[in-house]
């Protein structure tokens, strides 16, 4: 080959780089038991807060239902005085869902559940992560001027209805005063 020439360079070996070649083969063997030990360790931290988040979650989880249940027995008031017909507000047996249905004769019917006009849908509302509302037995319902009523009747003694909303160790009252309907939650 004319005019190629291929030099190589040669590299003294010193003390140090044997060192590090030593250390990289010694790692390959297996951790030392501190970088086992720091590990766990970190892995506990890391499940530790991850537990504590999922608790505060899910408590603050009732605390939002009985909010967002208050809010719906304003709305179904609201929505019996627009509709100038009483409303029926109905707790399934598990205490997972509840229900508005309309009265617009002497008797509710329990098939005809009212449509909410912010949804276009059925107004009714699962419960989620584990949150039961109580009673089932009573209902609760809104007379054409959004007045609380049962059986018929006005209701005068305070509070009209008492709900508990609960779950994940903690519970929520929710309470409607009589003649107002005013719903008020008890964190």
């Amino acid at each position: 080959m004319s005019g190629i020439s291929i030099h190589i360079q040669q590299r003294e070996v010193t003390t140090s780089s044997v060192f590090f070649f030593q250390s990289l083969h010694r790692r390959g063997r297996g951790f030392t038991l501190i970088e086992f030990v720091a590990v766990i360790v970190m892995i506990g931290i890391l499940s530790s807060a991850v537990m504590t988040s999922m608790q505060a979650s899910l408590q603050l989880s009732v605390s939002t239902q009985a909010d967002q249940f208050r809010r719906n027995l304003s709305h179904i008031q609201l929505l019996a005085i627009s509709r100038g017909s009483r409303l029926r507000l109905t707790v399934n047996a598990a205490g997972t869902n509840y229900t508005v249905v309309s009265c617009d004769t002497s008797a509710c019917s329990t098939t005809s559940a009212v449509t909410d006009p912010a949804t276009g849908l059925n107004f009714s509302m699962n419960l989620s992560d584990g949150v039961t509302l109580a009673p089932t037995s009573n209902t609760l319902d809104f007379d054409s001027l959004g007045r609380p009523q049962a059986s018929g009747s006005l209701i005068t003694t305070s509070p009209a209805r008492t709900y508990t909303l609960s779950g994940n160790g903690r519970s929520v009252q929710v309470t409607v005063l009589p003649i107002t309907g005013f719903a008020q939650a008890s964190y």
